[in-house]
């Protein structure tokens, strides 16, 4: 039998092919599936590419399909369903399937930071969110706020206003600006500018490793709003939950400075949690999922998982 794992999000899609014994057959790559900010059919020509790169040529029947996806899950499924027979759907939430990948559990809370930001908590018995309102009215210490707070940090500088920092002139050289007021036209005229101001948050990570105080603090700020939803949800249920607090998402490979920020920060609230970098990208959460539905406990999957799938680590970009 055959299974497939599906994370799409902000920035990119990942499908993973595998079998009963929990081992990878084939996987896929396209860009990001948020609907809401690229065209729709940029998005399903992805899809389509993903699933392509995953099922081949002769694409087996998929027993069960995991497909987290940030926009339009429907359309995901109806094209897995184009290539092959698949004889269950479920759609897990982003952080049932970071927490599976992160730390190999079902449970506890996840503070996701990646080109948007949201913090769950998943338990037995509830599932609930903060955060994930979009870039309008939130996506607090995501890839994208820090990338807008870069681009402001180097508006800042250059006329004034804010301290000197590496980011001005990164941001002339990475966008092979004349004038700053060029990064105007080019985000605005962008098919994806969501996309383009978060990709910023790489300069930002650069800079950091430099020691360039801006940089860190836009590392500090993010992990302070993480840490804030973090808090906040927990409080929210009386401060009693099961598991570990797992972090996830592309943003806090970017600096250890945002990870050690932020553990600080919750462990002044919770002195007697967890606070954990995650071993595996989402993605992989549909296998332990899969291990955990086919009666396997953590101890019988997780050393294979580390060396089978060593592909899909999550790396700090110092590891990359």
């Amino acid at each position: 039998m055959y299974y497939l794992s599906a994370d799409g999000g902000g920035t990119k899609l990942v499908t993973l092919l595998f079998d009963d014994q929990l081992q990878l057959i084939a996987s896929g790559r396209a860009a990001g599936t948020n609907a809401t900010f690229r065209p729709p059919e940029d998005v399903r020509a992805d899809m389509e590419r993903a699933i392509d790169a995953c099922l081949g040529t002769n694409p087996p029947e998929i027993e069960h399909a995991r497909c987290t996806i940030v926009g339009p899950t429907d359309e995901f499924v109806a094209c897995l369903r184009r290539k092959t027979a698949v004889r269950a759907v479920s759609s897990p939430s982003e952080g049932a399937l970071a927490l599976a990948a992160g730390a190999g559990v079902p449970y506890g809370v996840l503070a996701l930071s990646g080109t948007g930001s949201d913090v769950f908590l998943v338990q037995p018995d509830v599932h609930d969110t903060i955060g994930g309102w979009g870039t309008i009215f939130g996506d607090e210490g995501s890839g994208y706020d820090i990338g807008v707070s870069a681009l402001r940090a180097a508006i800042y500088a250059e006329d004034g206003r804010g301290e000197p920092t590496m980011l001005l002139p990164m941001i002339y050289e990475e966008w092979r600006l004349q004038k700053l007021w060029g990064m105007v036209p080019l985000v605005y005229g962008s098919s994806d500018p969501r996309r383009l101001v978060a990709s910023v948050t790489q300069l930002v990570s650069r800079a950091a490793a430099t020691g360039d105080p801006v940089a860190l603090s836009l590392y500090q700020k993010a992990a302070h709003e993480m840490a804030h939803m973090t808090i906040c949800l927990l409080q929210r249920h009386g401060g009693c939950f099961e598991g570990p607090v797992v972090i996830s998402g592309g943003v806090w490979k970017g600096s250890p400075y945002m990870f050690d920020c932020f553990r600080r920060e919750v462990l002044a609230v919770f002195p007697d949690v967890e606070v954990l970098m995650p071993v595996f990208e989402p993605v992989v959460g549909g296998v332990v999922l899969q291990a955990f539905e086919n009666g396997m406990q953590k101890n019988d999957f997780w050393t294979s998982l580390q060396r089978d799938y060593h592909h899909y680590r999550y790396l700090s970009a110092s590891e990359c």
